[in-house]
């Protein structure tokens, strides 16, 4: 029988989920429209454009281990991961308004306040991501209940970048009138409110379940700085997740970033962006819960392994293929979403689980410096894959707001399509080999003096 401290309650799975909507009403802006912002709307070129998003992504992802550290060892009435749910969402949003505004300055000033804005939205996202993304090793720890928090995250997160993604355009163009600058602007501030509105809700519906003897006693002491590199070393399930997370994160920024050039350049129907990425999100969206089942009624493994070879069809398809209207674009592009929705629901089911693992192994209890690592190393890909799309732009050609060559278009279908589906192939060889499954995190649990898990 499961203490009732571990029992998942839907007021908890519903308020979790919903955090990530609110992260992902800024994930989802930069995913799709801040390289395009800084080229199309701001003017700046492709490389250096590809340089600001590195920069302020790597800035991000070297911050995110020390705020792991720091915000494990917080302790408060409220718990440790929520009071930055409470006391970040406001600033958080300050700094995404920020972000997409452009100072009266020129050229190398005008790129370093760019920078500067970046740097500082990324910080604020950090202090409040890393420790919603622990919040889920603590809310519960049955590898269960792990997939329907992964499942509802995933879903209320799609929904937040399918509302950014489909929605931002047409707000862009009302809120500017033909100024694509104006109208940026006015959508981070709505958007941010927005995410300030749901962080609190998250705040509200979620607890911490009082900490067990094992997890305040530890090795005898609170882990120290020190102790990170053995924390991590003996974690080899961890390590194996660690080595999928470059690849998945590499897969999905080129995808999000490829597509909305595509559509502009290739397609040549940027009036209908909207259109697009509402069907993209919407697929996303809806093949959520279906990765969660085949997850549940299978195993994690068997999921990887079908959405991938969804991935490697569709998109060597739509590759090889010229869609010869809108419509068949869209049809071809809904296998390639819908595999795509797999990625983000089957690597956050699976990476709580490394937590007790690593308990087991090191007698540490560390969720937020296993996140921060792990975010660290997708913002690390995310980042790499900006700055090297910004300077394949540059080398193919491409100008921003006219008429593109030939090979500028065919790299960004390429990179919509075959980049995502290779690393995503190079992903499931990890995935094949990785050593956890739900029989062995039920034992661990047991010897770590939990109860036996039921459901």
């Amino acid at each position: 029988m499961a203490r009732e401290s571990d029992v998942l309650t839907s007021r908890a799975a519903v308020g979790y989920g919903v955090g990530d909507f609110a992260m992902n009403l800024y994930w989802g802006a930069l995913s799709y429209f801040l390289l395009y912002w800084y080229t199309d709307v701001v003017g700046l070129p492709p490389a250096v454009a590809g340089f600001v998003f590195f920069a302020g992504t790597f800035w991000d992802a070297i911050t995110d281990p020390t705020v792991g550290y720091l915000v494990g060892r917080n302790r408060s009435r409220w718990g440790r991961y929520r009071p930055f749910l409470l006391f970040g969402a406001v600033p958080l949003a300050a700094s995404f308004a920020l972000l997409f505004w452009v100072p009266p300055l020129r050229e190398a000033a005008l790129t370093a306040a760019l920078l500067a804005a970046h740097l500082v939205f990324r910080t604020a996202y950090t202090i409040v991501g890393i420790p919603y993304s622990a919040l889920s090793a603590r809310i519960s720890r049955r590898s269960y209940d792990r997939t329907t928090l992964a499942s509802a995250r995933m879903i209320a997160a799609t929904a937040g970048t399918l509302l950014i993604s489909s929605a931002g355009f047409p707000l862009v163009q009302y809120f500017g009138q033909g100024d694509e600058q104006k109208g940026f602007f006015f959508l981070a501030i709505v958007a941010g409110a927005a995410a300030v509105l749901f962080h609190f809700i998250c705040f509200a519906a979620t607890a911490e379940p009082p900490e067990s003897e094992f997890d305040r006693q530890g090795s005898g002491r609170p882990y120290r700085l020190g102790d990170i590199l053995t924390i991590l070393r003996t974690n080899t399930a961890f390590l194996y997740l660690l080595g999928i997370t470059p690849l998945i994160a590499g897969a999905a920024a080129l995808l999000q970033k490829c597509l909305v050039y595509y559509v502009k350049y290739g397609l040549q129907t940027h009036g209908s962006q909207h259109v697009v990425l509402f069907v993209h999100g919407l697929t996303v969206m809806l093949a959520t819960p279906l990765w969660a089942y085949v997850a549940h009624r299978w195993h994690r493994r068997s999921a990887w392994l079908w959405a991938t070879g969804v991935m490697l069809v569709s998109a060597s398809l739509m590759f090889i293929a010229t869609p010869d209207s809108f419509a068949a674009f869209l049809i071809m592009l809904l296998p390639i979403s819908a595999s795509f929705a797999a990625l983000g629901i089957l690597f956050w089911s699976m990476l709580p689980d490394t937590i007790e693992y690593g308990q087991w192994r090191s007698g540490f209890r560390a969720e937020s410096v296993f996140f921060g690592v792990a975010t660290f190393t997708q913002k690390m890909a995310i980042g790499i894959a900006g700055w090297m799309l910004g300077g394949l732009l540059s080398v193919v050609g491409f100008v921003p707001a006219a008429e593109q060559p030939p090979v500028a278009v065919a790299a960004m279908k390429a990179g919509m399509t075959l980049a995502p589906a290779t690393l995503m192939f190079l992903a499931l060889l990890i995935v094949l080999r990785y050593p956890l499954d739900a029989k062995l995190h039920q034992r661990i649990r047991q010897e770590l003096g939990e109860e036996d898990e039921t459901g």
